[in-house]
């Protein structure tokens, strides 16, 4: 948890009036508090069950980069998790963060 605050405090010297961190739904106490630490907001986005898995929406992530806009800081993903949640698409959110200029946090 402590890394990732690192990681956010890091980030928001360089965006410096971004305050939230979009965070696919993972139920790890950890990313939730390291958000909190940092000083920063976390927009949670549920994630969508697909043929019995839990799966990244991408295009839930779409519309709160498109609904905040520069006040996006990053986007927390993750790719260490329990059945039926999968790992995030982080192809996909890698893509969205070079379009919305917004960093990409992996834990």
């Amino acid at each position: 948890g402590m890394s990732l605050t690192m990681c956010f405090i890091a980030l928001k010297a360089q965006k410096k009036n971004a305050k939230y961190v979009i965070w696919p739904r993972i139920d790890q106490k950890s990313c939730y508090k390291s958000i909190s630490t940092a000083g920063l907001i976390p927009l949670v986005v549920e994630n969508k069950m697909v043929d019995g898995q839990m799966v990244t929406d991408v295009e839930a992530i779409r519309q709160l980069l498109v609904q905040y806009g520069e006040e996006v800081l990053c986007i927390l993903a993750t790719t260490s998790c329990f059945a039926p949640r999968q790992p995030d698409s982080i192809d996909e959110i890698a893509v969205l963060c070079k379009e919305f200029n917004c960093g990409h946090v992996t834990n």
